[in-house]
């Protein structure tokens, strides 16, 4: 691998040279003059101080001091993006010319992609456990349950557990991931409800003749013990809960067994005793954080094998390292390509990888909402079997070792088990043994027991999608709910949600823009005007065309599924729904199903880019950056040649040197 990393940094500054040798003009030490020149001669016109169309001044980027990572790197971004893109100058302006493109292209990777000329991977952040890895965490290390148990049965309501109820749930952060660490480092950690989360937890351990039998290799904490038995349940515990190398761990080790006896000293009773020194570990930074060495050097360099395990742990699973991968960390037989490919492997095939669907895949689409937010909330039955059907879906890409573009249309789908039972209702189930599995089915066990009929809950069930509207993630019930507000659909939000959350592509609204019922109003005079009439009124400015045209044949194509996702062919006052629509590249569609065919055609990479993007963000704890481009396009490289499979998207993110290494600032 390190090979491989070198080959492609040698490549990249290589071709670099011989654009710099053939074009004497775009040497770096003219770079920012040909840039700023570009952008006063061709940008400022809309885009200065006194003018600022769309929001945007770009006069600060023509001074030096601007010109390299730091307040305005945002804006920078911004601008190699539109002119990347052709998007920028407006066509009526006049495209830009090679050179002046060239121009910006290269100020930009040198000055934000590149450091001095070489890759880098930027500062790597100080990362805190999130709400739902802390309970993981506090459940594995402590062999306890804290969730409540799976029910095979409705009750009326969505259950949440204790610590959910105790600890306050994380802020999203630029990476649009709660567990991005730069939007943690702005907040207070909630320590005082975090110490009660822990507190509860540590009472159910000490009351499980099972929990502490895992953990300390006893049934019950003693009243009474010698001094070399403390240390031993001391250090125990500390193996499972703190993730150090072996000199930290005799540090934390010698600290605790001397608070431990400070307090026995007042307490007299060795138990007490143990679980005050239990709880303060719990609250340590060694604990809650995922602590790590600094170097203090600007350029990157590989992690220790224990932060390696812990990376990886926190990445599939949300949780800590298990006892196999916790000594692979610690021999440094993980930091060896072949063993972290193994146990990649290994994770994905444990029920815990289901915290992949659950927490990645649940905060990028948003189907978690539909068990946490009360807004989207019909009954229990609903709820869970919608949510059920994306969780079981995204599972089944990993399992299968399926491709990305299946979640945007494919030939089999997770319908609820309610629907199959339905007499209106005919599906073609999918033999679990007739699918090529690479990992377990770690959801099988759900099946309910109960013969209560009107009160048993089943999950999903693996069908082949019946007709044009069905297939992906993206006419499911649960998004089609996630789009719509409760009595009514919204092409427009529909179509913001595929561009921005599947494509990749976020989108600023311009000022000042009618709403749709102003929209309405305006077609009064015409008896029952169209969505798609609607709408166009809508935007009928020309700053909003070149928007929603992308935009509004995405939403319109939908619009067939109501708010709960059933179908329907008429809105509620009977008027009859149009849902054909025009692709930007001026094909036409009939059927949601054709609408997402057009879609892979023009927008397939850019899915697949967007996948790459949101699932290393994830993995990283924070959005990704210019810096990061490298990477991304190699790992991208890769997922295409192979199929765009969901595995190696994960692999080959574990593999890159922005997951593998650290780098101080």
């Amino acid at each position: 691998m390190k090979i491989q990393r070198f080959y492609v940094a040698t490549v990249v500054v290589c071709a670099l040279a011989f654009t710099v040798t053939l074009n004497p003009r775009y040497a770096s030490a003219a770079n920012f003059a040909d840039a700023a020149r570009v952008i006063e001669s061709r940008c400022l016109s809309c885009h200065d101080h006194d003018t600022r169309e769309a929001g945007i001044d770009l006069s600060p980027l023509l001074r030096k001091g601007n010109s390299s990572s730091g307040e305005y790197t945002g804006l920078w971004i911004k601008v190699e993006k539109m002119v990347g893109s052709g998007k920028m100058p407006p066509a009526d302006e006049g495209v830009l010319k090679v050179p002046e493109k060239e121009a910006i292209k290269q100020w930009f990777h040198e000055s934000f992609v590149l450091r001095k000329g070489k890759s880098h991977i930027g500062p790597t952040p100080l990362r805190r456990l999130t709400r739902y890895e802390l309970e993981n965490t506090l459940e594995d290390v402590l062999s306890i349950k804290l969730r409540p148990p799976y029910r095979d049965t409705i009750s009326g309501r969505i259950e949440k557990s204790k610590i959910t109820s105790l600890v306050t749930s994380d802020i999203p952060g630029e990476s649009g991931f709660d567990n991005d660490a730069y939007r943690m480092e702005l907040l207070k950690p909630p320590l005082k409800e975090i110490s009660e989360a822990v507190h509860y937890a540590l009472g159910i351990f000490s009351t499980s003749p099972t929990a502490t039998q895992a953990v300390l290799d006893r049934e019950e904490l003693p009243n009474n013990a010698i001094k070399s038995e403390v240390r031993q349940m001391i250090s125990a515990f500390l193996l499972r809960t703190c993730r150090c190398g072996r000199m930290r761990m005799q540090e934390l080790e010698d600290a605790y067994c001397g608070l431990y006896q400070k307090h026995v000293q007042v307490s007299q009773n060795c138990r007490k005793s143990l679980l005050h020194v239990f709880e303060m570990i719990l609250v340590s930074p060694e604990f809650l954080y995922r602590l790590e060495e600094s170097r203090n050097q600007d350029t990157p360099y590989p992690v220790t094998g224990v932060e390696l395990a812990t990376r990886l742990s926190y990445f599939l699973w949300s949780t800590a390292p298990d006892d196999e991968l916790r000594q692979h960390g610690q021999d440094g037989s993980l930091l060896k390509e072949h063993v972290l490919q193994s146990q990649v492997a290994r994770m994905l095939n444990s029920p815990r990888r289901l915290s992949l669907s659950e927490n990645f895949a649940g905060q990028w689409l948003g189907f978690d909402d539909l068990l946490s937010n009360s807004e989207y909330f019909m009954d229990e039955r609903w709820n869970r079997e919608t949510y059920d059907e994306v969780l079981f879906f995204f599972d089944e890409l990993i399992r299968s070792d399926r491709s990305i573009l299946d979640m945007v249309q494919s030939d089999w789908i997770y319908r609820r088990a309610s629907a199959l039972n339905s007499q209106r209702q005919s599906y073609v189930r999918i033999d679990p043994e007739s699918v090529k599995n690479a990992y377990a089915d770690v959801l099988s066990g759900r099946h309910s027991k109960s013969e209560n009929k009107r009160l048993r809950y089943d999950p999903p069930v693996l069908v082949k999608a019946r007709d044009d509207q069905e297939g992906g993630v993206i006419t499911s019930p649960a998004i089609m709910r996630l789009t719509a507000s409760k009595s009514r659909t919204s092409p427009i939000r529909r179509g913001v949600w595929i561009l921005n959350t599947v494509i990749g592509r976020t989108l600023e609204p311009p000022p000042d823009v009618p709403s749709l019922e102003e929209a309405r109003e305006t077609l009064k005079l015409k008896e029952n005007p169209s969505v798609a009439e609607v709408i166009q009124q809508h935007v009928s400015r020309s700053e909003c065309v070149s928007c929603h045209k992308a935009i509004d044949p995405l939403g319109l194509g939908l619009e067939n599924f109501a708010p709960t996702g059933a179908w329907r062919m008429h809105y509620p006052d009977n008027t009859p729904i149009v849902a054909a629509g025009i692709m930007p590249n001026g094909k036409t569609f009939n059927t949601p199903r054709e609408m997402k065919l057009l879609l892979l055609d023009i927008y397939k990479d850019d899915v697949a880019s967007n996948f790459v993007k949101q699932m290393l963000a994830y993995a990283l704890g924070r959005k990704t950056e210019p810096f990061d481009r490298l990477s991304l396009e190699s790992i991208l490289s890769k997922v295409k040649e192979d199929g765009y499979r969901v595995n190696t998207v994960i692999e080959q993110i574990v593999l890159s040197q922005q997951f593998r290494c650290r780098q101080d600032h």
